[in-house]
């Protein structure tokens, strides 16, 4: 098999096994599987260029033949491929003799698997079989538009990527109070989101994050929408938003407690016409990296954050008055101050 990537150094496949997750959160475990992905290959982005590599993930591959060439079972799926290259990664001269299979055999978690007909429907849908894999479409490029809070300068930190990356954690609620964060820090950790990711479907992107700001110096409590290309924010509502930041969230304190919490809005037709059902992981795996790029961002400058993944789907586009053709959630994140996790104390 030729997988993209073949002559990179060193090529991760990473998988998912959905029904993992379904047996907590049923049919809408297979987001979070895209969700985990998107967070996986960041991981993996993020540490390569910290250590001098170069990193490109392949989202359109043909599933089938990836499978078998990792000889996975049925039950795990392939979902992206991620290759590394840099000049800190020794190269040698390719073999030319037949690729060589050094042991092993993937695991299987259980004899007996429940099956989620949902999941399995959408993930043979954004399937791609030898006769489908043909080359990837350019997308269109995504809505422009502008506010009238123009971002200051981005806070800087003085952390180590290493310290940063090792420290991270899922916060397990924030401290409300009158503790906020500056205008700095959060120009900075949405710079982190505007930057380029480098993928086969990323030459246009498919995220739009909505805010809903509680304690932020310099900045009225609202609502807010961020336009990346210009660095602005543009004030969709006003007032305190903690009880409807929670109660969106599906009645999670947490997403009240923060400082500010997210909405990721996600223009699925966009993507759907540009690389058909596939493009739906593609909204996800981006979800999942800007959640990544949010949790370094918020503990490189000493605060904490969490990725929320349940909400109520109609009431969060009723809340911000968002038409089918703007998008639909699919991913909440909150960024505070967290509250000690005991778990982690000495």
């Amino acid at each position: 098999m030729k997988l993209a990537g073949n002559s990179a150094p060193i090529v991760f496949v990473l998988t998912s096994i959905a029904w993992r997750e379904a047996w907590k959160y049923r049919d809408r475990a297979y987001r979070y599987c895209l969700h985990d992905i998107g967070h996986a290959w960041q991981a993996l982005a993020l540490a390569a260029r910290a250590i001098g590599c170069d990193s490109f993930a392949t989202g359109h591959f043909q599933d089938e033949e990836a499978a078998q060439f990792c000889r996975l079972h049925e039950d795990e799926w392939p979902m992206l491929i991620v290759e590394l290259r840099g000049a800190s990664i020794p190269v040698r001269a390719p073999d030319a003799r037949e690729a060589v299979w050094y042991g092993g055999h993937a695991n299987q978690l259980s004899k007996e698997t429940i099956v989620y007909s949902s999941i399995n429907g959408i993930h043979d849908a954004t399937k791609l079989s030898n006769g489908a894999c043909r080359g990837i479409s350019a997308a269109e490029p995504a809505p422009t538009g502008s506010g009238e809070i123009t971002l200051p300068l981005p806070a800087s930190s003085r952390r180590s990527f290493g310290e940063v990356a090792r420290m991270r954690r899922s916060a397990l609620d924030f401290q409300g109070g009158t503790q906020s964060m500056s205008l700095t820090q959060l120009s900075a950790v949405l710079a982190a989101t505007a930057r380029p990711l480098l993928a086969d479907f990323a030459s246009a992107r498919f995220i739009q994050l909505y805010l809903y700001v509680h304690r932020v110096d310099g900045l009225q409590p609202g609502v807010y929408r961020h336009w990346p290309e210009r660095g602005e924010l543009e004030r969709i509502g006003s007032g305190d938003q903690r009880v409807a930041a929670a109660g969106l969230s599906l009645g999670q304190q947490l997403a009240g407690n923060a400082c500010v919490t997210f909405s990721m809005i996600g223009d699925l037709d966009r993507a759907a016409r540009a690389h058909g059902d596939r493009g739906y992981r593609y909204v996800h795996f981006e979800a999942g990296a800007i959640g990544h790029r949010l949790y370094l961002g918020a503990e490189a400058l000493g605060l904490g954050a969490t990725g929320i993944g349940a909400f109520y789907d109609e009431e969060v586009h009723r809340y911000l008055n968002l038409t089918p053709e703007q998008g639909q959630v699919v991913y909440h994140f909150a960024i505070g101050y967290p509250v000690p996790d005991p778990r982690l104390q000495a």
